[in-house]
């Protein structure tokens, strides 16, 4: 990425220690690393003007769950167009979702070799 500016990822995620390690490895990795703790901090950064190249999101959390928040960045036609890779060990959210909205889905606990492959083919 050298000469070129970094893209950017928000990571929504209710659990610290999982965000934080998220955002290490992939400001390790040369990207911008926002977080948030929930769908709706998320959604208020992006109508704030925050622009990621991609979104990880965690389906269960507090607040705003991820269902809830992809929901309401579909419904907003600034927003729908920013990709979505879900992180959750829910198998039974998995089926809902994929079925449902444009996203594509990493298990948790996620395999840091799959998360790069994946960011990276988002954010070429």
């Amino acid at each position: 990425m050298a000469g070129q500016v970094a893209p950017n990822i928000l990571i929504v995620e209710d659990e610290f220690l999982i965000r934080d390690a998220l955002t290490e490895f992939l400001e390790e990795e040369g990207y911008r690393v926002v977080g948030a703790a929930n769908g709706q901090e998320a959604l208020n950064m992006l109508r704030k003007g925050l622009v990621p190249d991609l979104i990880l999101l965690d389906l269960m959390m507090p607040v705003m769950s991820g269902m809830q928040f992809l929901d309401e960045q579909q419904a907003d036609s600034r927003l729908a167009s920013i990709p979505v890779v879900l992180l959750s060990a829910d198998r039974n959210s998995q089926e809902k979702v994929l079925s449902s909205a444009p996203v594509e889905y990493l298990e948790k606990p996620v395999r840091l070799t799959d998360l790069l492959d994946t960011v990276e083919r988002y954010c070429q």
